[in-house]
């Protein structure tokens, strides 16, 4: 009996496992008839007997140009993705560093890390829930004639995006991250977090969002902003409420913003993004005037409509608009 259960579990193995390359060898080509082309290198198929995985010694992912100007081309290192033989719809994924960007309209990127994990989970929908980790990720540009240029680095990031009903929860969060190009202001490190839903996106993760740019894919969209803070230590701030967007990118909502040390955090906004250096300022004056106290923080319902931001009967300048 336990032979049979063996050659029998064996028999499925190898039945999946061929099934797995043969339909990955479907998309390769499928992909490569539509014009984009995807290379996996050392292709094979592993984890007998109780896991299936796919492994690449690298990987490649070429798009051509359009006419706005849309190529990409994206290497990376070795990847290894597996699902238990008991629960296939769950896969999990390991990428060896570095990944290489060459997108037009923008410069060259190399990202590196000292691990990136990903699991995605799927249902009769397609793509249920996506979570990506990366430790010490490190962001530069590509410079050939003198090597990379770091920009961004962090301890951690970690990104989740799951369907609920019709719509689309989605989490980030970066800790202890720090802003090193040499030519940004000298920010302390913080760390950030967002936590949102976005109304009727639930598509998105089965590749059902049609847009290029942020603003293209939430044109029209409403959602809750639970949370989107950013927190420096001795000094932080929370902004959350609910928001729609225009079809010309012009954000809506109701907001309630929550800050601890609020002339601090303007000083701060005001040297990173010179162009909101107006609103910061104004707001933390405002919130002196018209905020409450709770805990050590200033708290200060935001009012927000295409994107004119006021604080009461206080306004405090135009947010612009998502592109």
């Amino acid at each position: 009996m336990a032979l049979l259960l063996a050659a029998g579990l064996s028999g499925a193995w190898y039945y999946l496992a061929g099934e797995l390359d043969t339909r990955v060898a479907g998309l390769i080509a499928t992909t490569r008839a539509q014009g984009t082309e995807i290379d996996c290198p050392g292709r094979a198929v592993f984890g007998y007997p109780f896991r299936l995985g796919l492994r690449c010694d690298a990987v490649t992912i070429e798009a051509p140009g359009d006419a706005r100007g849309q190529g990409l081309r994206a290497t990376a290192g070795a990847l290894r993705t597996a699902a238990q033989i008991y629960r296939p719809n769950r896969v999990v994924a390991e990428l060896d560093s570095p990944l290489l960007v060459d997108a037009q309209q923008m410069a060259p990127l190399d990202i590196r890390w000292q691990l990136v994990q990903a699991s995605a989970s799927f249902w009769t929908d397609g793509m249920d829930r996506l979570a990506l980790v990366a430790d010490r990720p490190v962001v530069a540009l590509t410079q050939p004639a003198a090597g990379r240029l770091p920009l961004f680095e962090a301890g951690r990031f970690e990104a989740h995006a799951r369907r609920r009903d019709g719509d689309l929860d989605l989490a980030f969060s970066g800790i202890d991250a720090r802003i090193v190009a040499p030519d940004a202001p000298a920010l302390p490190a913080f760390d950030a977090s967002a936590d949102l839903t976005v109304t009727g996106a639930a598509d998105w993760l089965a590749g059902g969002m049609d847009a290029n740019t942020p603003g293209e894919a939430l044109a029209g969209r409403e959602g809750t902003l639970r949370s989107l803070r950013l927190d420096l230590g001795d000094a932080s701030a929370e902004l959350s409420g609910d928001f729609a967007v225009a079809a010309d990118g012009l954000i809506s909502g109701d907001f309630e913003l929550a800050v601890a040390d609020p002339q601090r955090i303007a000083a701060l906004v005001a040297e990173a993004m010179p162009q909101f250096q107006s609103v910061a300022n104004t707001l933390a004056s405002a919130i002196g005037f018209v905020g409450r106290q709770d805990n050590g923080r200033n708290i200060v319902a935001l009012t927000l409509r295409d994107g004119n931001l006021s604080a009461g009967v206080i306004p405090l300048g135009q947010v612009p608009a998502i592109r």
